[in-house]
């Protein structure tokens, strides 16, 4: 006689997997593969409406019927692997990169990151930032090895096309009538706390210096990151703003875990 933990185990495998199976425990009065379709379609149309939650510009770009279509496959080969369904679909726009996809919509996957990062960043906690007057407590000498810690909101995407436009015309923020979408490097920073988010754009020195920052890259490096990407970064306004903007909660020292 199988426990509980095996029988769900089945059960799970049964539904995600038509090629498992039926198990057991699925016996009269009515057929079995009937009664499973009915778990299989609820499984699916529930992952498929996570997913829209999740990527709502892919969505709308796509239509719903295409978008389901992009959808299912993934649920069937990538289903949840966590308790926490606000985990689920990270790999989504991984999978927008398929050449049958990405030959006729190059820009999805990216629309996709942008998507995801959105919600995630609006999930996030607010934390108080700090002043830039908080850097005078150490020597100058160890400025360079210091990190600055970001919001937890903040989150960057480097793109080859414009889809921050595609989310405000989504969004409905000064929507133009025509939207001429045409290939743009582009170096976005999200930002986002307590169901709210915005986007912005950042030149190049200063996406390579924040993205650098985000990434726990001591200061000094980051700033020979972003020289190294912009001769003409100016070092002390990207710094300043930096706090200004409120981007910083934290400073760790060169030892800090």
């Amino acid at each position: 006689m199988p426990s509980l933990s095996e029988t769900q185990a089945a059960f799970r495998l049964a539904v995600t997997d038509r090629a498992v199976a039926t198990p057991a425990m699925l016996v009269a009065p009515a057929p079995a593969a009937g009664r499973l379709e009915i778990y299989r379609r609820h499984h699916r149309e529930s992952l498929v409406r996570h997913l829209a939650g999740r990527f709502p510009t892919v969505e709308w770009l796509l239509g719903t019927a295409r978008f389901m279509g992009l959808a299912e496959p993934f649920i069937r080969t990538s289903p949840p692997g966590a308790p926490c369904m606000a985990e689920y679909g990270a790999g989504f726009s991984a999978a927008l990169e398929h050449p049958d996809v990405a030959i006729w919509l190059p820009y999805l996957a990216d629309v996709a990151r942008l998507d995801w990062m959105l919600g995630d960043a609006a999930i996030s906690l607010g934390l108080p930032a700090m002043a830039i007057t908080a850097l005078s407590a150490w020597p100058a000498d160890r400025l360079p090895d210091l990190r600055l810690q970001l919001e937890p909101g903040a989150r960057y995407l480097r793109s080859d096309w414009p889809v921050d436009d595609l989310v405000r015309v989504r969004l409905g923020e000064g929507a133009p009538d025509r939207l001429h979408f045409n290939a743009l490097s582009v170096g976005l920073e999200v930002r986002g706390a307590r169901g709210e988010f915005g986007i912005g754009r950042l030149e190049q020195g200063e996406f390579a210096f924040r993205t650098a920052l985000c990434g726990g890259v001591a200061l000094g490096a980051a700033i020979e990151n972003a020289l190294a990407t912009d001769p003409e970064f100016d070092v002390p306004t990207a710094l300043g703003a930096l706090f200004a903007r409120g981007l910083v909660v934290d400073i760790l020292s060169p030892d800090a875990e």
